[in-house]
């Protein structure tokens, strides 16, 4: 049998997203310009939600003392006392992994500019996983170390390019990484829990 005062209890929760937080966002991010308006064919700034980018930005430990005591100086920091600044973590292009202690996890790290190598915040590098190619010894030529047999065979000669399995579409390369399939959206972190009240949303009492 249910709590019959859960749900009235739970209306009182002071319950929020801990700054900090990262989400994915699928809108565009417009910003203000000189004007003051927002450009045009995107979102409302997110800010007044209590979030923004995670785009690297530099911002005063003064003005936003919620994501410091947070953040800290983990990811940068220049300055001091009121002139203190913090900086954001740099997601963009950046696939988020959870942390790990497995080998594949501490492989290849690097620590974020003032964190721990395995900590929150490093990064590590791209790879691809051990394996094995089948090689084809050149009919003609016999092992060794020198000779007419030795040129032959080129031993600085590269692999060819993959190859696919019958019926199957061409195999994708890239000179710049090893990726999944993906989609790219908007970061954000959670700056603060005190939003501003100006913003009632919109109006729903239009007459009809």
């Amino acid at each position: 049998m249910s709590n019959p005062n859960f749900n009235s209890n739970f209306n009182l929760l002071p319950i929020s997203t801990p700054v900090g937080s990262i989400i994915a966002f699928a809108g565009k991010i417009g910003k203000p310009s000189d004007s003051g308006q927002i450009e045009p064919f995107t979102t409302q700034s997110i800010e007044a939600f209590g979030w923004m980018v995670c785009d690297g930005s530099a911002l005063s430990a003064y003005q936003y003392p919620e994501l410091y005591s947070v953040l800290g100086d983990l990811y940068g920091s220049s300055g001091s006392e009121s002139n203190l600044t913090f900086n954001l973590p740099d997601l963009r292009g950046q696939f988020l992994r959870g942390i790990g202690v497995d080998s594949a996890s501490t492989e290849n790290r690097t620590a974020a500019p003032n964190g721990d190598v395995n900590g929150v915040g490093s990064t590590q590098t791209d790879a691809l996983q051990t394996h094995v190619h089948t090689y084809s010894e050149p009919t003609g030529a016999s092992p060794g170390n020198s000779g007419p047999a030795f040129a032959a065979i080129n031993p600085n000669a590269l692999t060819g390019a993959p190859t696919n399995e019958p019926g199957q579409a061409t195999v994708k390369v890239s000179q710049l990484e090893t990726r999944p399939t993906n989609v790219f959206i908007n970061y954000l972190i959670k700056y603060t829990y005190n939003l501003s009240r100006g913003f009632t949303g919109p109006d729903t009492n239009t007459e009809s």
